[in-house]
């Protein structure tokens, strides 16, 4: 029998409708992403290291510290700077596609598989929604061995830049494919900036996860982003889940 969805702004004497859909962000709400970026780093300072003669150790230690300062999407061209490399109008995109295509090495945050495989067992529906390069978020999720407990998988870069969130077209998309009323879905998710915009307005039901060290820990919600529920970790979600 399938356990019922019991949450903290359900109030006492409503009536509590069973979970159909789940559905799960990726970065920093599966896995910890600061560990992706130090892979990529790390595959990035080797394709320096064999093909560029530039010393693939200092690049993953500047990059990484010009990381941890809060630099974002410069990172690449501050470090060869930094380095003293010329000739970076080509070589900087080349990195790039390093970095995205890259195979990651990358795990799960402690307890996801666990929680994962029980929801699957409650033979509730699983989704995962996830902006970012599809490839890229493909190889994620490869190397994290998640993908076999998802019945639904869209990468919104895949549909068009219209599909990303805060859009509402996946959650949208996932509830068509389920069949499922709003009130019965619930999305868990990590950045409140742009995650739970979408399925608020819908009606769904929103978790936040709060990683310590989640590039999006500090993030403030956006107009209509608040979720209704934060927790930080998967001890807690569970609970959330399955009572």
């Amino acid at each position: 029998m399938m356990k019922q969805f019991l949450l903290g702004w359900i109030g006492k004497g409503s009536s509590v409708k069973p979970l159909e859909l789940l559905a799960f962000d990726l970065d920093d709400t599966l896995y910890l992403e600061r560990e992706f970026v130090k892979s990529g780093f790390g595959a990035v300072a080797q394709h320096l290291n064999n093909f560029y003669q530039v010393d693939g150790p200092t690049f993953f230690h500047t990059a990484w510290q010009l990381f941890e300062n809060g630099v974002r999407g410069t990172i690449f061209n501050q470090a060869l700077d930094l380095m003293e490399v010329a000739s970076q109008s080509d070589l900087v995109p080349e990195l790039v596609a390093i970095y995205r295509a890259h195979q990651p090495y990358i795990q799960p945050f402690r307890g996801v598989p666990e929680l994962l495989r029980d929801l699957q067992e409650e033979n509730l529906s699983l989704a995962l929604i996830s902006d970012g390069p599809a490839h890229m978020q493909e190889n994620k999720l490869t190397a994290l061995g998640l993908a076999k407990y998802f019945q639904y998988i869209i990468f919104t870069a895949s549909y068009g830049v219209d599909w990303a969130k805060p859009s509402r077209r996946s959650f949208e998309k996932v509830m068509e494919l389920k069949g499922a009323e709003p009130d019965a879905c619930v999305y868990v998710a990590d950045n409140p900036r742009k995650d739970f915009v979408g399925p608020n307005r819908l009606g769904w039901r929103t978790i936040r996860i709060c990683a310590r060290t989640g590039l999006y820990i500090d993030e403030k919600p956006a107009a209509g982003g608040e979720p209704q529920q934060s927790v930080d970790n998967f001890t807690t979600l569970r609970k959330l889940l399955l009572t």
